[in-house]
């Protein structure tokens, strides 16, 4: 019954490969040598008695029965890590992976989640930082927070807050840099996040199809960075509602205009078919009170006076 079935160890070692074009780059990803990834390789292609890859200089590519075994492959290993969860879930505590914005980790989750732990104390939270999208059929992660539009298929997404945008800058360069318009920030350097949705480039949409004249850009790699660029006086940057009403209610950054919505929302964001939704659906609905509360605890229509 088994007999004709290849170990499912080789189909690991074939997925990493196609997916990463390189026996090395599996490797890698498997922590084992590339000699035992070849190996594998060679040991599935005799199995099935034909071979997957085209072997070229630097790469491998699949050729077209590669191309067909692979959605054999991660079906099958999508299936197997599914149940391998719900086995666990099962019978030990529940254990959540959750992927989120490294802002929202730092400013809103983490500073309460002790509240979380004190309502759910049998579940074991682990928070993972990233900016980058998550396939959830090859990462270890439960659920992850999100801007975005909510259009990703095949996902389930609940919103768990609008989002509001305005240009901030700390206090003592709004003093030691007199901005008399924000359409006209001439000999002001604009801080912007690399590969950002909401970079200076939409700021137009939130002037209503004004443009800004400006000189000099700041360019850093993630958003806490570039909201830390601002605090330091470094340039203007564009912020994001909920997420800097702490450091808006500090004075450590003030808004230069009516902060503006956006179509952009924050979501949560799992498998449909994840076996610890009820749990993960938990920690949603306690999420979404502390994106309120932070929401509500800042003054929206509170804004200097540049026009």
């Amino acid at each position: 019954m088994y007999k004709d079935l290849p170990p499912i160890q080789l189909l690991i070692a074939f997925e990493a490969a196609a997916q990463l074009h390189s026996f090395k780059l599996a490797a890698q990803a498997l922590c084992i040598t590339p000699s035992a990834v070849s190996q594998q390789i060679k040991q599935l292609e005799q199995h099935l008695n034909m071979s997957l890859f085209n072997r070229l200089t630097r790469r491998v590519e699949l050729n077209e029965y590669g191309k067909a075994y692979l959605r054999v492959a991660e079906q099958t290993l999508s299936t197997y890590r599914n149940c391998h969860d719900s086995f666990l879930y099962q019978v030990s505590n529940p254990i959540l992976r959750i992927s989120m914005i490294p802002f929202v980790a730092y400013e809103i989750v983490i500073p309460a989640l002790h509240e979380f732990k004190s309502l759910h104390p049998n579940i074991e939270l682990r928070i993972e930082t990233s900016m980058s999208l998550i396939d959830f059929d090859r990462e270890p992660v439960d659920a992850a927070i999100r801007l975005g539009d909510g259009n990703w298929p095949g996902l389930e997404t609940h919103s768990i807050s609008p989002c509001h945008c305005a240009l901030v800058a700390s206090p003592h360069y709004i003093t030691n840099n007199p901005i008399d318009t924000i359409r006209n920030l001439s000999g002001h350097t604009l801080i912007h996040m690399q590969g950002s949705m909401n970079d200076w480039q939409r700021t137009s949409e939130f002037l209503k199809g004004n443009t800004i004249e400006h000189n000099t850009k700041l360019v850093m790699d993630s958003y806490i960075a570039a909201m830390r660029a601002a605090e330091q006086g470094l340039g203007i940057a564009i912020g994001q509602l909920p997420l800097l009403a702490t450091w808006l209610k500090a004075g450590r950054l003030v808004t230069l205009n009516q902060p503006v919505m956006i179509p952009e929302q924050y979501y949560f964001v799992l498998r449909k078919t994840s076996v610890k939704k009820e749990v993960l659906l938990d920690f949603y609905h306690w999420l979404t009170t502390k994106f309120n509360a932070e929401f509500n605890s800042t003054d929206i229509n509170s804004h200097t006076n540049f026009a």
